[in-house]
């Protein structure tokens, strides 16, 4: 005669289900955690690849501005932002595109993301490096206030490997592209782009 009772197996089965239940869970947890650093790179360089496409689509509307201007690009007050007279001189040869192109996709400042108000106010995602003058903003990187001669009007006829635009960078600071000691992607004026993992400045034309 056995002197287990009717309950005792149900209740005992369903303490098994529970405990394989917590197991499961677990393991579910252990496994999004070491996949997250890998789903985070992959996610880096997606963003890294529509970073560079977006600097492609601008390098192309450049080109067709400066095709129905002797060569010469538009010129900005500074490096930095507000680049009103950049996005004026564009908009006006129909020559603009997608203003989401304008910023980079692992930039998430407020001011330097995309939204309509930032894009009215010539707020973009990118320095651009046809400009008058050097910025006065003593964050921005000293070689770019110091080591570039002002003013910079860049034309067509220049070194094609002259840098036009490029994701901004500042000193001692890290970039918006995670898993480089200064990651940065770059437009030139032949509208290839490149890309340098560190120390910019030595990249630099």
């Amino acid at each position: 005669m056995s002197s287990t009772s009717p309950e005792s197996g149900p209740r005992a089965r369903s303490a098994f289900t529970f405990v394989h239940l917590l197991v499961l869970v677990a393991i579910i947890a252990l496994l999004i955690a070491l996949l997250m650093p890998t789903i985070e790179r992959l996610r880096e360089q997606a963003n890294l690849a529509l970073c560079k496409d977006n600097l492609r689509k601008i390098g192309s509307a450049l080109i067709l501005y400066a095709h129905a201007n002797g060569g010469d690009l538009p010129v900005s007050p500074t490096v930095e932002n507000p680049h009103v007279e950049l996005l004026n001189c564009l908009a006006a040869g129909g020559f603009t595109g997608d203003p989401k192109s304008y910023y980079c996709p692992s930039q998430h400042s407020p001011g330097l993301s995309f939204s309509d108000q930032n894009f009215r106010s010539g707020m973009i995602g990118y320095y651009y490096y046809s400009a008058l003058n050097a910025s006065t903003d003593t964050a921005q990187s000293k070689f770019l206030r110091g080591g570039v001669t002002w003013p910079r009007k860049l034309n067509t006829a220049m070194d094609p490997r002259t840098w036009v635009m490029s994701d901004i960078w500042v000193s001692a600071l890290p970039t918006s592209h995670a898993g480089y000691k200064k990651g940065v992607n770059y437009l030139m004026l032949d509208g290839s782009v490149g890309f340098v993992g560190e120390s910019p400045r030595q990249q630099f034309h």
